[in-house]
């Protein structure tokens, strides 16, 4: 097993997630519920979802086990802080209309999850309205760079330690998905590292060529650039990566997108450019 993703986001969620046992007796337990707004950890609704929906599997398993009945249902809605007679849920103000459930990818809406005291009102609202894949965790940007990509080689045509000036330099790279298996707050999963874009500076004080082409050798060539004065110089590479990750308990076994992009350098070797100069003898 790699090394697992540890950002400081996904270091605050374990963090909370020990916090916040819903088996928990006493004032403690109480004390470290879940939040109902969305200021928990960045409003992180995989903490939220997982960690009630995990609380309710396992009152369903053992019912007489803990200091807490759970259970799904519809939210709760008054025009003022109240128990309602039927529900005996704790309303909070606002519309009296039915709240609508959100629009999910992975299937239908799951209800909210409520707990309580054993035997004591009000109900307490754990997690509103949530998908199927809000209890997957989510591979974020932070997560993807702490990835030790491999950078792709700069490769350069001709490549015998000097170029002409006033010649094409061909440059090109090999631009292959990088595949990568690690974990995620204990969830196993696979990522894949797909370069986009490339920049490609020649050293010579010019603008950098970019391009979402890698490029090809001689004589398929697509990127070259000629060096107009004779001196030294190297070519990097700077590479942009997209990605995409699939978790091992996901049912539907899915490819999901990353939400940002890393980055990698390389370079060639330093080179000389020289001036061939012609010249008459006899």
């Amino acid at each position: 097993m790699a090394q697992p993703l540890t950002s400081a986001a996904c270091r605050a969620v374990v963090i909370a997630l020990a916090l916040s046992s819903g088996f928990v007796v006493g004032a403690a337990g109480r004390a470290a519920a879940l939040e109902t707004d969305e200021d928990i950890v960045g409003g992180d609704i995989f903490l939220r979802a997982r960690q009630a929906t995990d609380g309710l599997n396992h009152y369903e398993d053992d019912p007489g086990r803990g200091a807490y009945e759970w259970k799904r249902d519809l939210p709760c809605w008054s025009r003022a802080p109240e128990i309602d007679d039927v529900s005996h849920d704790l309303c909070w103000g606002g519309s009296a209309v039915q709240h609508d459930p959100p629009e999910c990818e992975d299937g239908d809406a799951l209800q909210p999850i409520w707990r309580r005291i054993r035997d004591v009102n009000p109900w307490e609202q754990q997690v509103g309205w949530h998908c199927p894949e809000d209890l997957l965790p989510a591979v974020a940007e932070d997560d993807f760079r702490q990835l030790t990509i491999t950078p792709l080689r700069a490769h350069m045509q001709p490549d015998r330690g000097e170029v002409l000036v006033n010649k094409p330099t061909i440059v090109y790279t090999e631009a292959e998905p990088a595949t990568f298996r690690t974990e995620l707050l204990g969830f196993g999963l696979d990522i894949e590292a797909t370069p986009i874009a490339f920049v490609w500076d020649f050293g010579d004080g010019e603008r950098p060529l970019e391009t979402t082409s890698p490029g090809h050798p001689y004589p398929d060539h697509d990127l070259a650039r000629s060096y107009r004065e004779p001196g030294s110089a190297r070519i990097t590479l700077y590479t942009t990566w997209t990605g995409r990750y699939r978790v091992d308990i996901d049912p539907l076994h899915k490819w999901r997108d990353i939400d940002g992009t890393a980055f990698t350098t390389s370079s060639t070797p330093q080179f000389e450019i020289v001036e061939l100069r012609s010249h008459l003898d006899g």
